[in-house]
């Protein structure tokens, strides 16, 4: 993110999330990451957003980045809509076979 006084390009010193607590119009929780920045060049110091992830039913995720320069990507994953796994069962006498 660049310093608003003299526009060099900084990294967060710190950074946190916030979930929000309630879904938007289409079930999407937004999960916002925060970060606290000091510019090294001024020393200026502010608190801005560095991302934003949406998370939604159906395995659909969407990433955007700061507020001037948002960047929206959908992301679909190729598991199960019904939100089950991949099951794979093991027997314990085969692992005790091997060892031995």
């Amino acid at each position: 993110m660049k310093c608003p006084k003299c526009g060099y390009e900084t990294q967060p010193a710190k950074t946190w999330h916030l979930t929000s607590p309630l879904p938007d119009s289409e079930g999407r929780i937004s999960i916002t990451v925060m970060g606290s920045f000091k510019c090294p060049k001024c020393g200026h110091s502010w608190r801005g957003r560095v991302s934003m992830i949406k998370v939604g039913e159906g395995n659909y995720v969407e990433i955007g980045g700061s507020v001037k320069k948002s960047r929206k990507k959908r992301v679909e994953s190729s598991a199960s809509t019904s939100g089950e796994g991949k099951v794979i069962e093991v027997d314990i006498s085969d692992i005790l076979s091997e060892e031995e």
